[in-house]
């Protein structure tokens, strides 16, 4: 469990480190081929190309940083799961939203990636 634990926080590192860079490309390797997000506000993503429309939105708010806080992972074989608190910030710092999510990830070829993403916001509902 402790390599499985090392080699999920690696994997979130890789994909925060290419967001965070604008590395979208390389953020996009992270996921699996078929993997889905589960957005706020949105239908389920499905596929690297609506994860790539994702992305673009997000930039076009102005998202420019996430911080991802790892709070607990788990699994087993070549599943694994990934519990996180996250702020979503402009390029100057200020806080657009914070959230929590949860994140499957799976292990082909010797390689972790996400297969599904639940992303949460913090804030209330709309009224």
């Amino acid at each position: 469990m402790a390599d499985m634990k090392a080699e999920i926080t690696a994997a979130e590192k890789k994909y925060t480190d290419a967001v965070n860079s604008g590395n979208i490309e390389g953020a996009l390797e992270c996921y699996t081929d078929d993997a889905k997000v589960l957005a706020p506000g949105a239908p389920i993503l499905s596929g690297k190309a609506a994860i790539k429309e994702y992305f673009a939105s997000l930039a076009g708010m102005g998202i420019a940083k996430s911080a991802t806080e790892i709070v607990e992972v788990g699994g087993e074989g070549d599943h694994a799961y990934l519990i996180y608190n996250n702020v979503l910030s402009k390029a100057d710092g200020s806080v657009i939203d914070e959230g929590k999510g949860l994140a499957l990830y799976a292990k082909s070829n010797g390689c972790w990636k996400i297969y599904c993403d639940s992303v949460n916001s913090n804030a209330a509902p709309a009224s």
